[in-house]
């Protein structure tokens, strides 16, 4: 691990928070791999999407926040993957997202997303 990749997980776990509430599909797209699944636990139900089901979640929520606020918790790199968790504000919500990364061809990009919603927002 370098300073570099800590630095570049965590630009790509903040770019993703920001993306996400903004609905901004193209940078979700530049954010994660395409094959990325979504998965966890809401409202008792077990919620699997893909990347395409997010992206329009995160459109049709956009300006139904609440406050925007985020915070990177931590990040943990070995080798060429990383876990960063971010906790955010998403539909109301606070929400603890894992988001597994791998360094694809050079550059960090999220290859799956776990949440948990920590409280209402």
């Amino acid at each position: 691990m370098t300073t570099d990749d800590d630095a570049a997980v965590r630009a790509l776990a903040q770019a993703y928070y920001d993306t996400m509430v903004a609905g901004d599909e193209a940078g979700m797209r530049a954010v994660f791999d395409a094959r990325a699944p979504i998965v966890g636990n809401f409202e008792g139900t077990l919620l699997w999407q893909d990347l395409d089901g997010f992206i329009a979640e995160a459109k049709g929520l956009v300006g139904q926040h609440g406050q925007e606020e985020s915070r990177i918790e931590r990040a943990d790199l070995i080798g060429d993957t990383a876990v960063a968790v971010v906790g955010g504000r998403y539909a109301g919500l606070w929400f603890e997202d894992h988001l597994a990364m791998v360094r694809i061809e050079g550059a960090w990009r999220v290859v799956a997303k776990t949440f948990h919603v920590q409280h209402p927002g």
